[in-house]
């Protein structure tokens, strides 16, 4: 399997990223794909079209209510029903969707977490997928959390304002204080006139970074994204979804 995870300071656009990718790979027949909407504010699902797929956060609520129900029954037992029942109720065209969901009560993510890295492991172990795509949360909270244990190509999308450049490095070093194993890092710039993109492959360098492109402005994008369409009404030669084709030759190395 083939773990992507999508990171960058909130609003530079990861979730459109992480879609605009997951379309390019539906659209050259790649098969068993899992996309995990790892951000409480659940947008990626809208983008693709996949409103009302249950969460892992009402999944642990089962979870919760089945242990105290069936004393007889392991946890592993229940858990393990219910995290399959999850992935067949989040099947779509050509892809399976598991959302995160929001946290428990106060906004606190503890049990959540656990439950979501769990799910991560079995399904790494597993033979069922051969893409993950992890749209996490702004920032490093997730590699702060260690929710994104091990990651083959981390993506941060980022603009050319300074706060957002900074987060490049934080990813980093956060990463390694945690021990979370990341193979490739890639930055793709987003938001930023063309005479800022040198600024921004010059910071992904410096840091040892692969720079794999820039979003373009998208008149199609704007215009799905006002109608509640999804990326897949895109046209396939509308300008993000040719750099999106681009970038994932580079990760694919083809």
């Amino acid at each position: 399997m083939k773990i992507l995870g999508f990171f960058g300071k909130g609003g530079t656009g990861k979730t459109t990223l992480t879609a605009l990718i997951l379309r390019e790979l539906i659209r050259r027949g790649e098969e068993g794909i899992l996309a995990a909407d790892a951000d409480a504010n659940e947008c990626l699902a809208a983008l693709l079209g996949a409103e009302g797929t249950p969460t892992l956060s009402n999944m642990l609520q089962k979870y919760k209510r089945q242990r105290e129900e069936s004393p007889e029954l392991t946890g592993l037992d229940i858990f393990q029903n219910l995290f399959d029942a999850l992935l067949m109720e989040g099947e779509q065209e050509g892809y399976d969707m598991l959302i995160m969901g929001r946290g428990e009560g106060s906004g606190c993510f503890c049990a959540v977490n656990d439950l979501l890295q769990a799910v991560f492991e079995k399904t790494v172990e597993g033979e069922t997928y051969n893409y993950l795509l992890m749209d996490c949360e702004a920032g490093v909270e997730h590699i702060a959390r260690k929710t994104s244990g091990k990651i083959h190509d981390a993506i941060i999308v980022t603009d050319a304002s300074k706060v957002s450049l900074d987060t490049l490095k934080r990813i980093k070093d956060v990463a390694e204080e945690v021990g979370t194993q990341i193979g490739n890092y890639y930055v793709v710039a987003n938001k930023t006139r063309p005479d800022m993109l040198e600024k921004v492959e010059k910071t992904a360098k410096s840091l040892g970074f692969k720079y794999l492109g820039a979003i373009p402005e998208d008149t199609n994008f704007t215009e799905i994204a006002y109608q509640g369409k999804t990326v897949f009404d895109l046209p396939d030669d509308s300008p993000a979804t040719l750099a999106a084709r681009e970038m994932v030759d580079q990760i694919l190395g083809t």
